[in-house]
């Protein structure tokens, strides 16, 4: 059996997140949606298809070989087809054996197990066009599956995925002892550290409501605190941190302050003091000093965050930010409830909470949203961000800015116009 992981049209309801990546790299829980599937089928050959304007990139990553190679459709073997963002809760025996497939409950292609003759019979071009013929000649069913749709999907998955992967991946792992100074509240058997992370005294761990994982290369600081079910990851840092239950810090992330019920996706920056919570933060973003989100209205009312430009309501109480690639706030700038800000933003507070909806590669100064110093600009910075932690800006990431950076123009310059009528009549 082979497995073949594909975007679907309608990744673009996942933007700010994925202008930069494929959908199946987001992360959810302690791992990526990519590596969720990888681990549960880790003897199959796991194909990926991503959108043209990501190709390269995902080329880079993967090797050319992984990505919209031919022979994922060639019908030599049977199928396992599945969206970019399924994540699949069975043991993986419940997906194999008979032609199956699942459907959410509003009728959204989550998976399907498909025989090599039916791949066949089919005769489709992509991994897209195959779930769609599929779903119209298969009778589908519902399952306990999960379809990540909407950003603020993973935040509110991320507690009981962490607990899901802990159990896959390190309850079965003999971690290293807490040692001297650090208090852990709950049952041993919840907590893994790894050899080579480093735990210091005065570190309090509560492990009562849900597992810790703590990864290799990570330090967590003295006087910081971690509730699970939390995920540290490799090589990253708590300073004096308060890291709140349904956490994930992804790799090489620097955090301070209070965290809770929120994605650090990777190469994230918190390092001072201030609140983020029900929040998705992507890789290379910089939170200045008391920066801090929003995630609950006062009248407890539900949350709307912006879509391309109207409000959508996301039927959820506690909803934070989400943050796009490569943004960076400043000293005290408030976020409100269910912001949306875009790839390569910069962000000056000015003593009020910003707007909900903060177009890509915008500035956000004196009050007013302006179009900031350009693309060059943009990638020097980010550029100069990666290096300092020896990580190369590509030539095809840059394409892909370069890509994203017209594909957000119109949006941006709406915003621009909107705010200067505004400020000068």
């Amino acid at each position: 059996m082979k497995i073949v992981m594909f975007e679907p049209a309608d990744f673009d309801l996942l933007y700010p997140l994925t202008y930069l990546r494929p959908v199946f790299d987001l992360r959810c829980g302690a791992l990526t949606l990519r590596e969720k599937l990888q681990e549960k089928f880790p003897d199959c050959e796991l194909h990926l298809e991503v959108r043209d304007a990501r190709l390269q990139v995902a080329r880079d990553i993967y090797g050319a070989g992984a990505i919209n190679n031919p022979e994922r459709l060639t019908p030599d073997e049977d199928v396992l087809l599945t969206a970019a963002g399924a994540i699949l809760t069975e043991e993986a025996a419940a997906y194999t054996g008979q032609e199956r497939l699942a459907l959410t409950e509003d009728g959204d292609f989550i998976w399907a197990y498909l025989e090599a003759e039916t791949v066949g019979e089919i005769g489709a071009e992509s991994a897209a066009e195959l779930a769609t013929r599929a779903a119209s000649t298969m009778s589908g069913e519902t399952t306990e599956d999960i379809l990540i749709r909407n950003p603020w999907d993973l935040v509110i998955h991320n507690a009981r995925q962490i607990e899901a992967d802990f159990a896959a991946h390190y309850a079965v792992r003999n971690g290293a002892d807490p040692g001297e100074g650090v208090a852990v509240w709950g049952e041993p058997e919840s907590l893994y550290i790894a050899e080579g992370a480093e735990v210091q005294p005065c570190t309090f761990i509560d492990c009562r409501e849900g597992p810790v994982a703590i990864e290799d290369g990570a330090v967590v600081q003295a006087h910081s605190s971690i509730h699970g079910p939390a995920f540290i990851g490799t090589d990253s840092y708590l300073c004096e941190a308060r890291i709140r239950e349904g956490t994930t810090v992804g790799p090489v992330c620097r955090v301070g302050g209070e965290v809770e019920e929120s994605i650090l996706h990777a190469y994230v920056n918190k390092y001072h003091t201030g609140f983020l919570g029900h929040a998705y933060v992507c890789e290379w973003v910089n939170l200045g000093a008391l920066t801090a989100n929003s995630d609950l209205k006062n009248d407890y009312s539900t949350v709307s965050i912006y879509r391309k430009g109207k409000p959508v309501d996301t039927g959820a109480m506690k909803v934070g930010a989400f943050i796009g690639d490569h943004t960076k706030t400043s000293i005290g700038t408030m976020l409100n409830t269910g912001s949306v800000v875009g790839v390569m933003c910069n962000l000056v507070g000015g003593g009020g909470v910003l707007p909900k909806d903060i177009p890509s590669f915008a500035w956000y100064l004196n009050g007013r949203i302006g179009k900031g110093l350009g693309r060059a600009y943009a990638l020097d910075t980010a550029r100069a961000a990666m290096e300092r932690r020896g990580v190369e800006l590509t030539e095809a990431m840059v394409k892909l800015v370069e890509h994203t950076h017209e594909l957000t123009r119109e949006a941006r310059m709406e915003k621009v116009r909107r705010d200067r009528r505004k400020a000068f009549g």
